[in-house]
């Protein structure tokens, strides 16, 4: 046990220490049960979701038993709690023993080792508040140390109390497991005010209050140079990570590995690139050229102390750069962190920033430059997303891997607020409710970020988990968008291909009105619902197609003249058919055929076609299967596409676009939306475009696209997430920049 530096010499504790324990059990269980309650509702929204897609009753089984045990587990998950306090309180007491692991199932072993999974993840990540509160906890019994078990408080006895408290419930192993991450997700922020309140608490008391922590969590360690020598040291980099309790979640594993040869190139090319910006702007002025004095370099340590007052007081400037549209962030920061620095009594009068924190100052300066120009967003939006500056700068100056990572947190967690924000005005009540948890997911951030990344990742996954059901209900709404705008292009399709048919079947034939009536509503109907549902070419297309030869050809023999009893006979049955396909049937279905006979014999008796007056027999006829209503889209390309004006390269880049690709579309002179490729017509090859809502707002030809683009009402995204696209963005204006003219 390491020694704890501290003041006090008393070492046989308070006399009465069972005030304090009362006090502490109430904060645990003011945090802990609740925390537990929403990790069980967490595994109930899993199950649930897994139980719509499952092909068996597995996941409905696991929630049914879930739900019936979950009152059970919370309840004994407390009173577990309880006994932890009450063996302290007992002269003597046996800390309870952890099976043998090489003597249980294979099971209990996984929920063993994810007991553990959640014991050492959370004792590494709040390893300096839990080492000063264990010390305190052990001195209020007169003791030098504790064992984790045998601390309440500490992490190692929470996950005891879950797994003792799940014990003989019924209950999958698979959903013990997953009880086990929520749990530990969940504690991941809970522990950290729980532990500070309880060192306050008995600091407050007189326990050690001048008791120090000697563990702490390693920081990052800087990058080296530029581009490829930096992303040698990733790999160290990641190790200190996890030594230092940063997260080690599901994603955190993509960051065990070097990055890509192409984000390593794509970083060195932007530090290039920023040097030459630097050179082009001379950004750093503010800071350098107020004074002729000796030039100074601001630690990385006073600059991540500025940076944590500026991050709850953000100035006004800053919050809203739309407001002072002709400086940039980066340069609007870079006085700030100046200006804060010598208010914390930072000697010199010639500041400026080390090299590699300047890097970092600039380029996230720079990317919510990119983020927050231009109509993408409204102007409250932007503000929110406003907030999030200076927290991204703080993890960019102590973690790099967030510009060479894609499943870094910080990364992940911008990408999804950017996600809830692109396009949503907050017009529907929903849409306010996503906007509204936005608000509170930056609150936190701002609040409790503290040089931990594993907030980000906790944030992240509590908001995208919010947002799964938004998300389930716009991909059913898009689903049905591309359903209907499939059904309308078969319909489109069947109905031009059935006309050229018939027509090509009539020729120059003048028809008396009541067989044109039959094959232009009738026959024509018939068709297209054939061809809809059988096909082109199918057996019933065939006898229809053969009926209506059979009625052209006995025109064909009356319109000769021949006698009506030698004409050709009609073929009645398949003509009922067609007519029953659009509702006529019984009588007026034989009022019909004999219609069409009676026109046959009088102009077999030499009346002229167009003589010949008589009509079908009045008769509603049955719609055409038309897809679903739809509300119009948004947009829709005007005038024809003989005359488009686009470029080859354009063209090549829209035809390239696959379903689920994103793209910028310019919905009005001042707006900006996100469109989806949701899919792509194989008879037009025309792509339809919805909103993140689902909604359609344009179907267009990659032409058509093409030539949008050109009067550039069409960008396609660079990269795959706005944060990838950001990234590409600051890259092109730092090559226009500092690109010699």
């Amino acid at each position: 046990m390491s020694s704890f530096p501290h003041d006090d010499t008393n070492s046989t504790g308070p006399k009465d220490p069972g005030r304090l324990l009362d006090a502490l059990e109430k904060l645990a269980r003011e945090y802990l049960k609740p925390s537990l309650d929403s990790a069980l509702g967490s595994v109930d929204d899993y199950l649930f979701n897994r139980s719509e897609d499952s092909h068996d009753d597995t996941e409905l089984t696991a929630l049914r038993e879930l739900r019936r045990e979950r009152n059970k587990i919370g309840q004994r998950f407390e009173k577990g709690v309880h006994a932890a306090f009450q063996a302290l309180r007992e002269p003597h007491f046996m800390p309870e023993q952890v099976e043998d692991l090489a003597l249980v199932e294979e099971d209990a072993l996984e929920e063993l080792l994810a007991k553990e999974q959640l014991a050492e993840s959370q004792s590494r990540a709040h390893a300096p508040a839990l080492e000063v509160l264990g010390k305190r906890v052990a001195f209020l019994f007169g003791q030098d140390a504790l064992e984790p078990a045998d601390n309440p408080l500490d992490p190692h006895s929470i996950a005891n109390r879950l797994l003792r408290a799940m014990e003989g419930i019924e209950l999958a192993s698979s959903v013990r497991i997953v009880l086990f991450k929520f749990f530990e997700r969940d504690l991941a922020t809970t522990l950290v005010t729980m532990y500070e309140r309880a060192n306050a608490l008995l600091a407050a008391a007189g326990i050690l209050p001048h008791l120090q922590a000697t563990a702490r969590k390693q920081p990052v360690k800087a990058a080296g140079d530029a581009g490829a020598g930096h992303a040698n040291s990733v790999s160290e980099d990641v190790n200190e990570a996890s030594a230092a309790g940063l997260p080690a979640a599901q994603h955190a594993g993509a960051m065990t590995h070097p990055p890509s040869a192409a984000e390593q190139a794509m970083f060195a090319n932007m530090l290039s690139l920023l040097q030459g910006w630097r050179s082009a702007t001379g950004p750093d002025t503010a800071g350098r050229k107020e004074s002729n004095g000796p030039s100074q370099t601001l630690a990385s340590q006073d600059l991540m102390s500025v940076l944590s007052l500026l991050q709850r007081e953000i100035p006004e400037q800053i919050e809203h750069p739309k407001d002072q549209p002709q400086q940039s962030l980066a340069e609007q920061l870079r006085k700030q962190v100046i200006t804060g620095a010598r208010k914390l009594g930072v000697a010199g009068d010639n500041l400026h920033l080390d090299g590699l924190d300047e890097d970092a100052v600039d380029l996230v300066a720079l990317l919510f430059d990119v983020l927050l120009d231009g109509p993408q967003y409204d102007t409250d939006i932007r503000s929110k997303i406003g907030r999030m500056l200076v927290p991204y700068v703080k993890v960019a100056v102590q973690d790099r891997r967030m510009f060479l990572f894609k499943e870094h947190p910080a990364r992940r967690l911008l990408n999804t607020v950017a996600e809830a924000c692109e396009g949503n005005h907050g017009e529907a009540p929903q849409e306010r409710e996503l906007l509204g948890r936005v608000d509170s997911t930056i609150d936190r951030l701002v609040m409790e970020f503290n040089e931990d990344v594993a907030i980000f990742e906790t944030l992240e996954q509590e908001l995208r988990s919010y947002m799964a059901q938004h998300r389930k209900r716009f991909e059913l709404a898009e689903k049905r968008t591309a359903e209907a705008q499939s059904g309308r292009e078969r319909l489109e399709h069947a109905r031009s291909a059935t006309n050229a048919l018939l027509a090509k079947q009539r020729g120059e034939r003048e028809l008396p009105a009541v067989m044109d009536e039959f094959l232009s509503r009738y026959a024509s109907h018939h068709l297209i619902q054939v061809m809809l549902r059988d096909g082109y070419g199918s057996q019933r297309h065939e006898e229809a197609m053969l009926a209506v030869g059979d009625l052209l050809l006995a025109f064909d023999h009356a319109d000769l003249h021949t006698p009506a009893e030698e004409l050709p006979a009609l073929p009645r049955e398949q003509i009922k058919t067609m007519l029953a396909s659009s509702g006529c049937v019984g009588e007026t279905a034989q009022a019909a055929i004999d219609s069409l006979q009676q026109a046959l014999v009088r102009l077999a008796g030499g009346e002229r076609a167009v003589d010949n007056t008589s009509h079908m027999p009045d008769q509603a006829i049955i719609p055409e299967p038309l897809p679903q209503p739809e509300p119009e889209p948004i947009l829709e390309v005007i005038a024809g596409t003989d005359a488009l004006d686009f470029d080859a390269a354009g063209l090549e880049r829209m035809r390239k676009l696959e379903v689920g690709s994103w793209i910028q579309l310019a919905t009005s002179a001042d707006r900006i939306e996100p469109a989806k490729v949701s899919w792509i017509s194989p008879i037009s090859g025309r792509l339809l475009l919805v909103n993140r809502r689902g909604i359609r707002v344009l179907v267009a030809s990659p032409e058509e696209l093409a030539a949008m683009a050109k009067l550039d009402k069409v960008v396609v995204r660079e990269g795959a997430t706005p944060f990838d696209d950001a990234m590409h963005q600051v890259a092109g204006r730092l090559r226009s920049i500092s690109r010699p003219t």
